[in-house]
């Protein structure tokens, strides 16, 4: 007998099944529950996020009219009252737990595949989605607004997050990097707004490697000058150390400096790292990469559906942001299993008009009327801008 798959089942084929149903049963999400079951919950609120449904309302009506498709994609309908019961009890940590083991996936692909710089590149940031606080009144950022916090790890040489922190927009940044950058060997680098040197130093203790900007206000003296150049893009590369009385108590080590021209802008960039060993030239590419992770923000707000919110409560919000970022895994983790040559956007637009068509992903890609599209993602270490 022919075996025939749906896309929504190809697109979960990458997914840990196991992992999930082991924090489905160790968090309860199952517990009384005789319609919508935690899978099921998965694969409509993946649904909503390829079709960018504007609202449970037309997630409801927009499965009604499949019905007779839904049985081979494992799906019944339901009411809208049952999704939003289920958005505000089943309990987050169940989503982030599989987008940690598909984390775990990714890793694996991409070790087999070479990187740029000689350690592991991990990018630092933060992306705050606003919310209406008068609905979300959890979630207070400042007097007026609301507001959540994305705090992102993001794989400079592959392209996806491998670390996500969920907080309210109040939690700054800086509060989150002793868990963002804690594994030696690696280059992180982040914007002069995690500059607490502090947590700097506590990077470097670490055997780890860190490149960020250097703040106007920082008071230091130069110890040494390796190189220096009026015409080259390396302006200044030195060693400095902090002379104020709370920078040398929190970093007390040396610290190296470069500053680089950028004739596009004609302006000078201060870097400053802990490594004394990679070039002048490399630290500035470094932070070039940087780029990448406000491209990775771009690319989900636009793509996926994490602007606007289908429930108001903290578990709800949270829950539609982890299946958002288990619906990027998943796109991302097919795109190089399966050997792909799509973009991950052209993927996610295949997935959007033929969500539950009885074909595999490379079926349909292998169509040949199918528009070529452009993914932001397609990152080239060579372009980007400071």
């Amino acid at each position: 007998m022919k075996h025939t798959t749906t896309l929504l089942a190809n697109l979960l084929s990458h997914f840990p099944r196991s992992v999930f149903e082991k924090s489905v049963h160790e968090l309860g999400g199952d517990r009384r529950v005789r319609v919508l079951s935690s899978y099921e919950l998965l694969k409509t609120m993946i649904y909503g996020q390829v079709t960018h449904a504007f609202s449970i309302r037309e997630i409801e009506h927009s499965l009604a009219c499949h019905e007779s498709q839904l049985y081979h994609c494992g799906m019944k309908p339901f009411k809208r009252s049952t999704l939003c019961d289920a958005l505000e009890k089943r309990d987050h940590r169940i989503f982030e737990s599989a987008f940690n083991a598909l984390v775990t996936t990714a890793q694996q692909i991409s070790s087999r595949n070479g990187r740029r710089f000689k350690n592991p590149l991990k990018i630092i940031d933060a992306s705050t989605i606003e919310l209406c606080l008068k609905r979300c009144n959890w979630a207070k950022f400042r007097t007026t607004k609301g507001a959540v916090k994305l705090h992102v790890s993001l794989d400079g040489d592959h392209c996806f997050p491998d670390h996500v922190r969920l907080t309210t927009g109040a939690i700054h940044e800086v509060n989150e990097m002793t868990v963002l950058c804690k594994n030696p060997g690696m280059i992180y680098v982040m914007d002069r707004g995690y500059v607490d040197y502090n947590r700097l130093y506590d990077i470097a203790l670490a055997n780890a490697t860190f490149v960020t900007r250097r703040k106007g206000n920082c008071q230091y003296a130069i110890v040494e000058i390796f190189s220096h150049s009026e015409k080259e893009p390396v302006r200044l590369d030195s060693s400095i150390r902090l002379n104020s009385s709370k920078g040398m108590a929190h970093y007390p080590d040396k610290l190296r400096q470069v500053i680089y021209h950028d004739d596009v802008y004609n302006r000078d960039y201060v870097f400053i790292s802990n490594n004394f060993e990679l070039s002048a030239q490399e630290i500035a590419d470094i932070y070039k990469a940087r780029w990448q992770v406000e491209l990775f923000f771009k690319w989900i707000k636009q793509n996926l559906k994490i602007k606007t919110f289908w429930g108001t409560s903290r578990n709800a919000v949270f829950i539609q942001i982890w299946v958002a970022l288990i619906t990027f895994m998943l796109l991302w983790i097919s795109k190089h299993l399966d050997a792909l040559e799509a973009s991950i956007h052209h993927i996610l637009a295949v997935l959007k008009t033929s969500f539950f068509a009885k074909c595999t992903i490379s079926d349909v890609l292998k169509k040949p009327d199918l528009p070529d599209k452009i993914d932001l993602l397609q990152l080239h270490f060579g372009g980007g801008c400071f």
